[in-house]
């Protein structure tokens, strides 16, 4: 689908759980202006308590690895126990190989190194069902 193609809001809800600042305005910002509303957040625990309150809007989770208090692994287990089937993207500077590559359950998980390029990103989320 072209950017073209999108009206604001309409490809979908993202929750984005990630404490560096900058880095969250400006990838909410770049998805908003391809169709996306973006549910922000800064910590873990912000994170969980978004999800619990707009868990049938969200469609995919951008998750920070590593966060202050609740880290992206617990919050991860935590919106499992919430939705088994919830989609999520781990993001990290760290390598993917240095992070468990599954939920628990077998379920593969999308990773993306950081940083990543925007096209990067929207193909991971496209791959993830989005």
């Amino acid at each position: 689908m072209s950017t073209a193609q999108i009206k604001a809001g309409t490809a979908g809800t993202v929750l984005m759980v990630e404490d560096e600042t900058t880095l969250r305005v400006a990838v909410a910002c770049m998805l908003r202006r391809r169709g996306f509303s973006v549910i922000e957040a800064e910590d873990g625990l912000a994170g969980v308590d978004l999800y619990l309150a707009h868990q049938t809007e969200v469609e995919l989770v951008l998750l920070d690895v590593n966060l202050p208090g609740m880290s992206g692994l617990d919050v991860l287990k935590t919106l499992v126990g919430i939705r088994p089937d919830v989609k999520v993207i781990l993001t990290s500077a760290c390598s993917k190989d240095i992070l468990a590559s599954t939920t628990g359950d077998g379920r593969p998980l999308a990773f993306l190194r950081k940083p990543y390029h925007v096209d990067e990103l929207l193909r991971v989320m496209h791959d993830a069902g989005l």
